[in-house]
Order: C-alpha cells, then structure tokens, then sequence
C-alpha cells in the first residue's frame, strides 16, 4: 500500500506538469528495448488524449521493429542535429543518467522542464521531477500509474503498450522484478483486448532464420569459469550483422541458464575491440556493482556495460569483479 501511495504522489506531480504544458519531447535511452519503445509510446498516447503536442525521439537509426505493430511506431524519429523541435518540455523514459540518452540530451531543455520516470538505480539528478521506483519491473508499468491516475480511456492500443513494455521488462512474467501489480496490470490490459500470444510470439518468437544460426553458435561456444559459478557467451563482430544485435539478445538470459550457474554474461563485439557486456545473475550477487566498474549500470540482476579490448582482456577484466561480488 506504501508503495502506491508514493506512486499516486510522483504520478500527481507528473500529471500536473505536463497538463500545464505543451510541445513535449519523448526519449529514451539508446539502442532502445522494448520497455524504452513501450513506455515511451504508452506515454505518446496518454499525451494525445490530454490533447497535447509531442515528439518521440531517440538516438538510434533504427529503432527496433519488432515493436512496429505498436501504434504511432513510425512516428518515432532518429535524431538528427539538423532537427528542430519547438520543445516545451521534455519526459525522458527508462534513464537512470542523461549520457545513456545518447546525442538526443542536445535538444532537452532546461532541467526545470525536465521530467524523469525511471525503474533503474539513480546515476544523475538530470530532472525537475523524478518519477524513479527501483522496485518497478519497468518504466512502462510506471507510466501505467501517470494513466490510471488520469482516468483516461484505455483502448486497444494504449493496452498494447503497457502491455509490452512490462512483458518484455519481466521477460514473460519470469524475471524476479516481476510483481502482483505487473499481474493485475497486465490481466487488466488482457480484459481490454490485448491478445498475449500475439504479442508474445512477435517480441520473443519472430527471429530471423539467421539470427536463430548465431545464437545456436554463441551456445556452442559457451564456456564456463570460477568453477562453472559463470556461464560466458561470446560473439565477434564478424559474427553478428549491425541489424541482428535486438535478435539476439536473448542470449543473455541463456547464458544463466545453466544448471549450477550464479551469473551469466553475453559478450558482443559491436566493432572491432569494442565490446558491450550484457550480465545476469539468478542468485544474491549484484552484477550491477559489477556494470558499474566498466561505467554501466543496470538492476541488480540485469546489468550492462562496454568495454575496449580483445576477448582475453575483456573476459578477464570482467571475471576478476564478479569473483569479488561471488
């Protein structure tokens, strides 16, 4: 009951804000998930119903179409420096500091216009007003509150989104961030007219046939160390074509997988000796201390970072912050 007393209180303040204004930029973070693509929607929707102007904006080239079935999907731009935006204020979704906005955080106004609505550990007080619950599955189910306390129509395409967005965060509802609250949400959306085989089927089950060929090859090359407590999953960039990174990132939560196995890492080379790390963990071991050493961040058992190096140095750089966490 606390917890949505706070909420209701964050969610007041945000609803306020943005009935007072007008011409609203929409971001999150780059290479945008699911959460990111639905919270940001989600809170599109709920701006058209208050009759409000607003842009959504992200930094990637491509933001990820697996979600295009989402209303106002193609909408979304990617940022370009010759773009003008008359912005009023900005809402940026899914950020826990303005860097991981990446070159969209140009075009944010002033910090008193500024609203934050976030599920990650705090990395920067970039917001007039914060929305950030760490016990939240996702930014999506945040934005759910902002919705239910404006006590707007919720049709077909806004339950789409809020829909996705914490599907996606909970990993199908298998995550231990999801809560009663994700249930009685999502159960609601269902009532509403979201079909959750549909969407479950294009967000998890529509690889491509040759993304599906490379996360056989990161299994078969999984190696265990520290006495099988980690599982690493490693793919070199000539593995990977620049558009199958989303594809494959389910290889994350294979690496945890394992019988026996406390955490779990994905390593990608998305160009020559640039690494991004994606880290999992089942057990009491925060692998986001973990991100947080390498300058990323994450939950406590989700967690990512880049590092520079070659595969030796990478691995080893990183198995020597999770032996200090195990």
């Amino acid at each position: 009951m606390k917890a949505k007393i706070a909420h209701q209180k964050s969610a007041k303040k945000v609803l306020d804000f943005l009935k007072k204004s007008n011409q609203i930029l929409l971001s999150a973070h780059v290479n945008a998930d699911g959460d990111a693509i639905a919270s940001v929607i989600a809170m599109g929707l709920l701006l058209e119903q208050l009759g409000k102007k607003f842009y959504m904006v992200f930094q990637d080239a491509q933001v990820d179409t697996r979600f295009d079935y989402l209303k106002n999907f193609k909408k979304i731009y990617s940022y370009e420096p010759s773009q003008h935006f008359p912005i009023e204020i900005a809402v940026i979704l899914d950020v826990p500091g303005v860097n991981r906005l990446g070159k969209v955080k140009k075009i944010l106004p002033d910090r008193s216009k500024v609203v934050k609505i976030d599920h990650h550990p705090i990395e920067d007080d970039f917001a007039h007003i914060s929305m950030v619950d760490e016990k939240a599955s996702s930014a999506t189910q945040l934005v759910y509150e902002i919705i239910e306390l404006a006590e707007i129509k919720i049709d077909t395409h806004l339950a789409n989104a809020i829909y996705t967005g914490i599907v996606y965060d909970t990993g199908r509802f298998s995550f231990s961030n999801t809560t009663a609250r994700d249930m009685y949400i999502c159960g609601r959306m269902i009532e509403i007219g979201v079909n959750p085989a549909d969407i479950n089927n294009r967000i998890f089950f529509e690889n491509s046939f040759d993304a599906i060929r490379i996360i056989g090859k990161g299994l078969a090359a999984m190696e265990n160390y520290l006495e099988s407590a980690v599982n690493v999953i490693y793919l070199d960039y000539n593995t990977i074509s620049q558009n199958q990174h989303s594809e494959i990132e389910e290889l994350a939560n294979y690496s945890i997988a394992i019988r026996g196995g406390k955490v779990g890492v994905f390593i990608r080379e998305i160009r020559p000796r640039f690494h991004k790390i994606s880290l999992r963990a089942k057990v009491n071991i925060d692998v986001n201390k973990v991100a947080k050493v390498f300058e990323g961040g994450g939950h406590t058992r989700a967690a990512g970072c880049r590092i520079e190096g070659t595969k030796k140095e990478v691995i080893s750089k990183i198995l020597a912050e999770i032996e200090k966490q195990l």
